[in-house]
């Protein structure tokens, strides 16, 4: 009896530590029907959206010089926030920054609030083409932004019921293309890292294990390098 006890206490654990592993999948149809839809944006929009953001993050994180896991959780974050949050609530640059600040602390590579406003300031002006002069403390715009980002940090933190835990597939997709493994060209591990984050910019990690995102992309490159 007690052996019976002990066993299906195991499996209801390991069963519980897959659906926690797991419980920000979500099916197509949720993407399809999501927030930002029912509040009148499109799909096309939807995408350009989610591209736009993890295209911020993208830069924030290099100028941030966070490491190449924190910028691939930030755009993890950002993707699972608009699953369950609109577009229309919650403005994409707000987001973008929120999610850089919020991953750089769930990595152990934080930055402080003020050097992420600084540097999404920054690739604000440049963009505009406007001169490039640092955001100061008695700015409005600091209080605005610092107010705003504080705020949607705090509801993705809601969302996620305060527990972040990312997996990315980087890891187990040069494990499986190593000489030990399957011993692929440099040139296909490299498409198909490129593919990996490419595939940040969709929705592809809130609707696929990484196990599911690492043999896609390995295929697709194999494809693409023609291996």
């Amino acid at each position: 009896t007690h052996t019976h006890t002990h066993t299906h206490t195991r499996a209801r654990a390991m069963r519980g530590g897959k659906e926690a592993r797991f419980k920000f999948l979500v099916p197509r149809e949720y993407v399809e029907n999501s927030e930002s839809r029912r509040d009148g944006v499109s799909a096309r929009d939807e995408v350009i959206l989610r591209v736009y953001g993890c295209e911020l993050i993208t830069r924030g994180c290099q100028l941030l010089k966070l490491h190449h896991q924190a910028c691939a959780t930030a755009q993890v974050i950002f993707q699972r926030f608009y699953v369950k949050r609109s577009f229309v609530d919650f403005k994409v640059d707000f987001a973008a920054m929120a999610a850089t600040w919020l991953a750089s602390k769930v990595e152990e590579n934080p930055r402080a609030l003020r050097w992420v406003l600084q540097v999404f300031y920054r690739i604000d002006r440049r963009r505009k083409g406007l001169p490039l002069t640092p955001l100061e403390y008695t700015d409005p715009i600091f209080s605005n932004w610092r107010t705003n980002v504080t705020i949607a940090e705090r509801y993705m933190l809601r969302e996620f019921g305060f527990s972040i835990k990312v997996e990315h597939p980087h890891k187990l997709v040069l494990v499986l293309l190593s000489p030990q493994v399957l011993n692929a060209s440099r040139a296909l591990t490299q498409e198909a890292w490129n593919l990996l984050n490419d595939s940040l910019r969709t929705t592809a990690c809130v609707q696929y294990t990484p196990e599911t995102v690492a043999c896609a992309m390995i295929k697709l490159a194999s494809k693409r390098a023609k291996e």
